[in-house]
Formats: C-alpha cells, structure tokens, sequence
C-alpha cells in the first residue's frame, strides 16, 4: 500500500513540474497570476 501512495505522490509531482515548465516555455516567467491571461 505504501508504494502506491509513493507512487501516485511521484506522478501528481511530475504532472505539476510538467505544467511549470509548459507555462515557462510559453510565458518566459513563472508567474501563477499570468495562468489566468492564458484561456483562449
């Protein structure tokens, strides 16, 4: 049990650093505020 709970907490932190670096490559900043900017 501990190793799914191991696991599922590495895949939901890959997933957030994975929309960081999304949002860095479109934005060329890290700023949260400018996520709201970004709906189309």
């Amino acid at each position: 049990m501990y190793i799914l709970a191991i696991s599922l907490a590495a895949a939901e932190a890959s997933i957030g650093l994975a929309l960081l670096l999304q949002l860095h490559r479109r934005r060329q900043n890290l700023n949260i505020d400018s996520v709201s900017e970004m709906r189309g």
